[in-house]
């Protein structure tokens, strides 16, 4: 059966300068119903994927795919079910899941133009950065790419998740000119990509026309996070949905760099692009300018080369493609360079792209060019510095040592340590690494700021901040929490009539190391007297922790007192017990 969905998100840059064609995407064998995303309102993970999946299976729906990465399933659901699945108290909204399309022209020279071959002779290529192309597939074959492996979620169910290379090959020729953008080999034939020594993965979640549902974009993201790729580049785009935008985030959450295209229709920026997780990237001419069909709004955040971009082709072959499709794998190059000089995180290298880009246009950020054109020579050559010790979030006391590490394609000069706003000296030497003593007693207990800044010896710099609590309160001891008997003593006096008895009881408590006597405890003794009669008394224990108590005796003989209890605030631990029980004989 044949579904008609609107338009809503599909992932290639094809769009022709006329306009936006209307798209649908059928698959023939397709099950009934329509094909929505519905979102709960639990955690993300497998176990609840499974249990969601049993939610829509349970409606009489058909699941395409349960995420992992956020709380929601993909499936074809009856009509007449959607509502029942809507009123659920565990489902937070049911979606179209919306088609996105590929971004590009028919009609190439970016990689000079972003300077990234001026990065290479310092021995940066990229090398060990991963990075997937979420798009048509690409040409494993082609004698001008290495495709490390690749992950099919287009088309039809059945092939979700098959890596058959039959299965993620491209039929298009998009994927194939994208993936040739970010790391051709610089083998002498064909071109030579922005960063030649990048891993690529091919994730195709569009299919051989250039289409794709917005499930199969999550799916992608899905595995790029699981699978901790550094860079996801996304040259489509379409519509936006509560689904995708979750995923996005929760992609770049998980460490991974998000970098999209703009869009070719010279509207306003399409998403994945627009959503503030991922890299919107317009695409500029030869001449510097904006060019004629790129999308343009606050959203974008980079400039790129985009107009006749020579690059690998479907089929071993090459072409010239125009699109911000082409000016996205431009930006997702110099981040795999900029992540091999040595940036710690997705947001690192984010933050060194933007912070390092030409400016064009108005100064400042703008519009048609955000931040400026991508300089890869420049933001690959940064200085990096990265904390190494306390950990962010640590809670610190007396000496501390501040540990850091800092690199540069032009050598580091010097690092420079902060705790808030004031220095607390630099290191110019590197022998033993970059590092500084900070005496904590010199700061107010509580939150701090630690920055370390790094300079190159072209005077270029970077930092990292982490957060700190200082704590150099001294600990105070725990107190007491029980108490014993420490000493029982008797003795007499002649009284008036017969003779007093008297019986003196200790007591202290568990402090170490030197126990403390105990007072205003209540100590219960039993005296037994010379005629075979026993008393009970009670008294209270004075400062000195003594309690003495007094018995009349008319007749001499042995007097025997035992405590029996002990009674405060404190626990009585009777096994501690020196002594309890003392005689004494009464003439």
């Amino acid at each position: 059966m044949k579904t008609a969905l609107r338009p809503l998100l599909v992932l290639l840059l094809m769009f022709i300068v006329a306009g936006r064609a209307q798209r649908t995407l059928a698959q023939e064998n397709e099950p009934p119903g329509r094909r929505v995303l519905i979102g709960f309102k639990s955690a993300p993970g497998s176990q609840a994927a499974q249990a969601r999946a049993d939610v829509i299976w349970l409606a009489g729906g058909t699941v395409h795919a349960a995420f992992d990465l956020i709380p929601v399933v993909s499936a074809w659901v009856p009509e007449q079910a959607l509502d029942a699945l809507r009123d659920r108290p565990d489902v937070a909204y049911v979606e179209d899941d919306a088609v996105l399309y590929a971004f590009a022209q028919s009609t190439p020279w970016g990689v000079d133009r972003i300077d990234a071959d001026l990065v290479w002779p310092g021995g940066n290529t990229g090398a060990g950065v991963d990075v997937a192309i979420l798009d048509t597939g690409i040409d494993g074959n082609h004698p001008d790419l290495v495709v490390v492996d690749g992950i099919n979620y287009a088309g039809l169910p059945s092939k979700d998740g098959s890596t058959n290379p039959g299965d993620w090959k491209d039929g298009h020729g998009h994927g194939t000119h994208c993936a040739g953008i970010v790391a051709a080999l610089n083998n002498d034939i064909g071109v030579v990509g922005v960063a030649p020594g990048a891993r690529l993965h091919a994730v195709k979640v569009l299919n051989d026309s250039g289409l794709g549902y917005t499930s199969d974009i999550i799916q992608g993201l899905d595995w790029c996070a699981a699978n901790h790729v550094h860079v996801a580049s996304m040259s489509l785009g379409g519509g936006g949905t509560t689904s995708l935008k979750n995923a996005c985030e929760a992609a770049f959450v998980a460490g991974v760099l998000l970098v999209a295209a703009a869009g070719n229709y010279s509207g306003p920026v399409s998403y994945p692009a627009a959503y503030p997780s991922v890299v919107a990237v317009s695409a500029t001419d030869s001449q510097d300018k904006l060019a004629s069909f790129s999308n343009f709004g606050p959203e974008i955040e980079l400039a790129a080369p985009g107009v006749r971009i020579y690059s690998t082709y479907k089929g071993g072959s090459y072409a010239y493609l125009s699109g911000t499709s082409m000016a996205c794998p431009h930006v997702t190059g110099a981040a795999a360079l900029v992540w091999a000089s040595g940036a710690a995180s997705n947001a690192a290298v984010r933050d060194t792209l933007t912070s390092t880009a030409e400016d064009l246009g108005a100064a400042g950020r703008d519009p048609n060019f955000g931040y400026g054109i991508v300089d890869a020579q420049k933001a690959a050559g940064m200085p990096v510095v990265q904390i190494i010790n306390p950990a962010n979030g640590a809670t610190v006391s007396g000496i501390v040592t501040i540990e850091a590490t800092a690199r540069g394609a032009n050598g580091i000069a010097s690092v420079e340590f902060f705790v808030d706003d004031t220095s607390i000296g630099s290191d110019a030497n590197s022998a033993d690494g970059w590092s500084i003593a900070w005496d904590t007693t010199g700061s107010v207990d509580g939150a701090h700021q630690v920055i370390v800044v790094a300079m190159d010896t072209i005077g270029q710099t970077a930092s990292q901040s982490i957060n700190v609590v200082v704590d150099n309160v001294a600990e105070v001891p725990p107190g007491p929490t029980t108490m014993h008997v420490s000493g029982i003593d008797m003795w007499s006096a002649k009284a008036s009539r017969g003779y007093l008895i008297y019986t003196k009881v200790a007591v202290v408590d568990d402090s170490s190391p030197s126990p403390q006597a105990v007072s205003g405890a209540i100590v219960l003794v039993t005296t037994t007297l010379p005629n075979g009669r026993s008393t009970s008394q009670s008294a209270v224990t004075g400062s000195d922790g003594a309690a003495t108590l007094s018995v009349r005796s008319g007749i001499g003989g042995t007097c025997t007192s035992t405590v029996t209890n002990v009674t405060d605030s404190l626990t009585y631990d009777p096994a501690a017990n020196l002594e309890t029980t003392e005689s004494c004989s009464v003439p």
